[in-house]
């Protein structure tokens, strides 16, 4: 009897998640006018996929983990040579490949952040990952391997719920959980039936400050270069004070060789 491995666990997990986008029930016409609109930025950000528009820094190889439908590569490949996208779902994968195959600069791998070394062919010159690394187990082996993937000067930018977030504060203060997969997830991680949650708190593992992943950075080699506070209103003010008044966290930084903090493992 063949053993499952937990990835391939959490894969069907992951499908089971966003089986409505499966394209096995699409006919013929349909596939053929499937798309992805891009990412539009007009002004400050104002969720995590314009952030990551907003802030990388064209030319050379792009990078996303986790790329969902695809709207952030369709934004930014008119600015790459080569753009490539992973998600672990093959579901979501499949038919991102095929919203995006009118861009020939675009590829889309179904692997785990673990292969990436060997399947993706680094290094890349921009790597970008919104709604991931709170999924991720081992987050500091996730981060080493994004060293791997990099060159002195690659720019990586990370976007994560901020636990620090002023009404996450509140809820702690009130006795209740972070719920970080806002606004889905509103019962502390449950749907409002808990019986119909497939993923507590939208399959999140850890929850993050500025200050951690700044860290992780550090541990991996990257120099965090930037905090940005992300919203569609009060932007200055988010970004006055990010770690209170920012309910997401965005953090760009630049791998610098030969800097990062040895690996005890």
């Amino acid at each position: 009897m063949t053993e499952i491995s937990e990835q391939d666990r959490l894969r069907a997990k992951y499908n089971t998640l966003y089986e409505k986008e499966a394209i096995d029930g699409l006919s013929e016409a349909e596939k053929k006018v499937l798309r992805v609109e891009p990412v539009r930025v007009d002004g400050w950000p104002a969720d995590r996929k314009q952030a990551l528009v907003y802030l990388a820094r064209p030319g050379g190889r792009l990078l996303e983990i986790g790329c969902g439908q695809g709207e952030v590569l369709a934004a930014l490949a008119p600015h790459f040579d080569e753009v490539v996208g992973t998600e672990l779902s093959s579901v979501r994968a499949a038919r991102t490949r095929l919203a995006l195959a009118p861009l020939d600069n675009v590829r889309i791998l179904s692997e785990p952040l673990e292969n990436l070394p060997d399947t993706a062919v680094a290094p890349f010159d921009c790597i970008v990952w919104a709604d991931v690394i709170e999924h991720v187990v081992d987050v500091i082996a996730a981060m080493r391997i994004l060293a791997r993937l990099s060159h002195p000067g690659t720019q990586l930018i990370t976007v994560t719920p901020n636990v620090a977030f002023l009404p996450q504060r509140i809820s702690l203060l009130r006795g209740r959980a972070p719920n970080t997969a806002i606004p889905w997830m509103p019962n502390e991680g449950f749907l409002p039936n808990p019986a119909e949650t497939p993923m507590l708190d939208g399959g999140h593992l850890h929850y993050f400050t500025f200050r951690q992943v700044e860290i992780l950075y550090q541990i991996a080699g990257f120099r965090p270069d930037l905090r940005l506070g992300i919203g569609s209103r009060f932007i200055r003010l988010r970004n006055w004070w990010p770690t209170l008044l920012s309910g997401l966290i965005c953090v760009s930084g630049t791998y610098v060789e030969g800097k990062r903090l040895p690996d005890s493992s």
